[in-house]
């Protein structure tokens, strides 16, 4: 058969994301921080959007009179909600009021940017554990081969304190860096090596070291050698094995101790710092901003309202709205209606986030009001598929809405995800939270006797008489997930407990 050119006619559907609808979908799946960072990027390029603290600078008004219609008042303020002018395509159709209360207004009035602030509010400025090493470094070695050894070997130090490249790649990546420095040439793995003796001396103890037990031996080497001191540097170093797996019966016989020897021993060890680098990590917490948050009200129970001072109250600078109406027609007038509808399209992404979050919010919390009345224990099974039936939304949506998405409530502040948990069957019994039982679990091995931890097949029964029928491997399971030891393992930890 020839092939013939022709024209064909298909016919089909085809869903495609706006690009309104495109930034709404980013803008709910963004963390409260995220979306601050929108909204302060917007506010800078986009002089259309505004804040309630910011005011309309009447110099700019001028800039733009040579642009304006002579026989315009610009006086007269525009009734953007009516006026026909713009299309309707950005017309405004949100009112903050719906979803946020108003702010809190102060009586103080505004304080000036001048304003004392107080020694307390300041913070010290944080010294990584590289720049601690380097310092001494700078003391230790001459300017020669050694600085720069010394430098190689500090930067392949972690932040844990630990040395995790191997010597003889340093000394392969000097010699292929540093090759125009005299004597570089002539390097030797035992030069390296003896560098790194000198640094293993720095602060903190411990610091620099290729493995656990060399942190613990260099510590010890730096205490006063008592008998206990030198039999636990043994220990480390021949029998470490014995240590992790507390077989705390062969270390008695092998090392001759009695039962309190052995127990001054396994002190005089957990004294030292697995983690000496730890000492110089950046502590400060991440900061996490409420989305909602919750209160109990006297008549009406538990309510859930947005966090209005987590964002700006933003709205569209009138004043500008008033000015590209009075231009003629120009490149600023149409780059100016562009930013006008950029401007209404993010008030009216964050709107929308704002009611979907509260809209999962209310029914988490009336899902989970047991949960907020009685702790972990009273834990509900949720998960996304129930919200997003009860809500008439996606679960994609839903899951969007909970992720990196926090609530303040006076029990604490906990991201939205964290009340979703799978169901266990009861035998006919209504489902337990996973959560739930987990916090049973830790609940009764809180509570145990230390010198007869409560075994899997113990809890299990404990259990049953709270009516949670959960077979042992799970219990076993759910343990493990709490970093919980096994009864044994307890058992042997809580004797030699400080």
């Amino acid at each position: 058969m020839a092939l013939m050119p022709g024209l064909q006619l298909n016919i089909g559907q085809q869903l495609k994301l706006t690009p309104q609808l495109q930034q709404s979908i980013k803008i709910l799946q963004y963390s409260a921080l995220e979306v601050q960072q929108v909204i302060k990027t917007t506010l800078e390029s986009n002089y259309m959007l505004e804040t309630d603290d910011m005011e309309f600078d009447e110099e700019i008004e001028e800039d733009f009179k040579d642009d304006v219609d002579e026989n315009v008042d610009l006086n007269n303020e525009l009734d953007i909600e009516n006026d026909q002018s713009l299309s309707e395509e950005i017309e405004l159709d949100m009112s903050w009021n719906e979803v946020f209360s108003d702010h809190t207004s102060s009586s103080s009035g505004s304080a000036s940017s001048d304003e004392f602030t107080s020694a307390e509010n300041y913070t010290a400025a944080h010294t990584s554990l590289y720049d601690h090493l380097q310092w001494q470094a700078e003391i230790a070695f001459n300017p020669g081969y050694e600085s720069v050894v010394a430098s190689y070997i500090i930067d392949e130090i972690n932040d844990e304190g630990f040395l995790i490249e191997p010597l003889t790649s340093i000394l392969e990546n000097i010699q292929n860096n540093e090759s125009e420095i005299t004597g570089i040439s002539e390097l030797t793995l035992e030069d390296i090596e003896a560098v790194l003796t000198v640094i293993q001396q720095f602060e903190p103890t411990g610091v620099a070291a290729r493995n656990l037990q060399e942190t613990l031996i260099l510590q010890l080497n730096a205490q006063k050698q008592t008998p206990f001191v030198v039999t636990a540097k043994q220990l480390i170093s021949e029998n470490f094995e014995w240590l992790s797996f507390h077989d705390h019966k062969r270390i008695k016989k092998f090392y001759g101790l009695n039962d309190q020897e052995l127990t001054t021993l396994l002190k005089l060890i957990q004294t030292l710092n697995p983690r000496p680098g730890r000492e110089y990590a950046d502590t400060e917490a991440e900061v996490v901003i409420p989305d909602l948050r919750l209160k109990r009200d006297v008549k009406n129970g538990w309510l859930v309202e947005l966090n209005a001072d987590a964002f700006p109250r933003l709205s569209v600078n009138s004043t500008y709205v008033d000015l590209v109406n009075k231009m003629s027609k120009s490149e600023d007038s149409k780059k100016m209606k562009e930013q006008l509808l950029e401007a209404k399209g993010l008030i009216k992404s964050v709107h929308s986030r704002g009611e979907t979050l509260l809209r999962v919010g209310a029914f988490i919390i009336k899902r989970q009001k047991e949960f907020f009345e009685k702790g972990e224990e009273a834990m509900q099974p949720m998960v996304l598929r129930e919200v997003a039936d009860e809500l008439d939304l996606h679960e994609s949506t839903i899951s969007r809405a909970t992720n990196q998405k926090y609530i303040q409530t006076p029990r604490g502040t906990f991201e939205l995800k964290y009340f979703f948990s799978t169901g266990i069957g009861q035998y006919g019994s209504a489902d337990q939270s996973s959560t739930a039982i987990k916090a049973h679990i830790k609940n009764l091995i809180d509570n145990e006797d230390p010198k007869k931890p409560l075994s899997d097949n113990k809890l299990m029964a404990l259990l049953e008489e709270k009516e949670i029928n959960v077979a042992r491997r799970t219990i076993a399971k759910y343990r493990e997930a709490l970093n919980i030891p096994s009864s044994s393992e307890r058992k042997k930890l809580n004797k030699y407990k400080f």
